[in-house]
């Protein structure tokens, strides 16, 4: 029997959709792939030759489970000139920035403790909570995604411990102003709670700036930063990223670290450490991201029957439609009647319904033929 934990969590729907499509690609039928967020580039070549010189040079054995020194010197520096973030290389540990989530979980929540996310939200953080024993508070935004802070003030209770939000959000696209971020901060102060802030997108803005929590003084001892490779330098396949936190929370973690993945991959970490020395790379993808974004915008807002807010950072795309099929039969349906890999907007909230995520993390022929066959679709459901 297996363990009863596993009834709480699910599978990630993004990832079960990009398998489905793969089985229909296989068996010929024409897809469009908005699913999975997955920027569609190779990773840089002086990243990639970087790693290979790594490991031609021997460098392939365990590193210390805080990841190498010169890393953690480059990250923290990064975090102090990028995101205003005082940090020591002692307040940096290299992990795979979605353990990194797990991780900040497993430190700080007891079965029982509470967790609030602002929706719509990251797909995978309510089932981390699940996974450890806490319990998920969900918390609507405001119509264009600002924190309700009324309505935050009525969910929160002696058993929270923890907020987790993403900025740049994934799925909206939502860049988060400082003003907000400091009115979130003094919620988080008051009610004497710690704030995972994912910033797993932070290169990736096209409007407003990047602001991070831990940069205010008193929210450092409070805030656990993660952010990593992945989307800045199209290095998915890496698995490589960071924590940035207070002491404790860095020994507490390194130790659940030796004790699961011992340390992060050797070459993956080398390949990081180059990466962090080139920001063309960031602004290049950025610029691309920013011409597809306007294309999906437009061509989005010349669709009978779908709309959507322009985001600001990362790379979705977060549309209403006009009919009352709930997203998870609505994006079923588009799979296998049209081909088009989109996310079901339920599985980021309530507040998701009657929306899909579509990533745009793709070509422009995809984008142009596939929003083409999503109208379509879209003009054959009944009314």
């Amino acid at each position: 029997m297996l363990a009863s934990r596993l009834e709480a969590i699910g599978e990630s729907r993004s990832v079960s959709a990009s398998n489905r499509a793969a089985e229909l690609k296989r068996s010929g039928k024409k897809i469009f792939n908005f699913g999975i967020g997955e920027p569609d580039f190779t990773t840089p070549r002086d990243i990639i030759d970087a790693a290979f010189k790594a490991a031609n040079e021997g460098k392939t054995h365990y590193t210390p489970s805080l990841g190498i020194p010169e890393l953690r010197e480059a990250i923290a520096s990064k975090e102090k000139s990028f995101n205003g973030i005082q940090a020591s290389p002692g307040n940096v540990l290299v992990t795979p920035t979605k353990f990194a989530i797990n991780l900040a979980v497993m430190c700080l929540i007891n079965p029982g403790d509470e967790v609030i996310i602002p929706e719509p939200y990251y797909l995978s953080y309510p089932d981390i909570v699940r996974l450890y024993g806490g319990k998920v508070i969900t918390v609507p935004t405001t119509d264009d995604y600002e924190f309700d802070f009324d309505q935050m003030e009525k969910l929160v209770s002696p058993r929270t411990r923890m907020v987790i939000l993403s900025n740049p959000t994934n799925p909206t696209g939502k860049v988060y102003a400082e003003k907000a971020l400091r009115d979130l901060s003094d919620f988080v102060l008051k009610h004497g709670l710690y704030l995972v802030s994912d910033e797993i997108y932070e290169d990736l803005i096209y409007e407003g700036r990047m602001f991070s929590p831990a940069s205010i003084p008193e929210m450092f001892p409070k805030t656990i930063t993660l952010s990593g490779f992945s989307k800045s330098y199209a290095m998915t396949g890496w698995r490589i990223g960071y924590m940035v936190a207070p002491d404790e929370i860095i020994k507490a973690s390194n130790k659940i670290q030796q004790q699961t993945m011992t340390c992060a991959s050797s070459i993956s970490q080398y390949g990081a450490l180059a990466a962090l020395s080139d920001r063309e790379s960031p602004a290049k993808f950025r610029e691309i991201f920013r011409s597809r974004r306007d294309n999906v915008y437009k061509l989005i807002s010349e669709t009978e029957g779908i709309s959507m807010r322009k985001p600001e950072g990362a790379f979705y795309a977060f549309v209403k439609y006009e009919n009352r099929i709930p997203s998870e039969d609505f994006c079923e349906k588009a799979l296998e009647k049209s081909g088009i890999v989109i996310t079901p907007g339920s599985a980021f909230g309530n507040q998701g319904e009657y929306h899909f995520r579509l990533s745009f993390a793709t070509d422009n022929d995809t984008i142009r033929d596939g929003i083409a066959e999503l109208g379509r679709f879209v003009h054959s459901l009944p009314a």
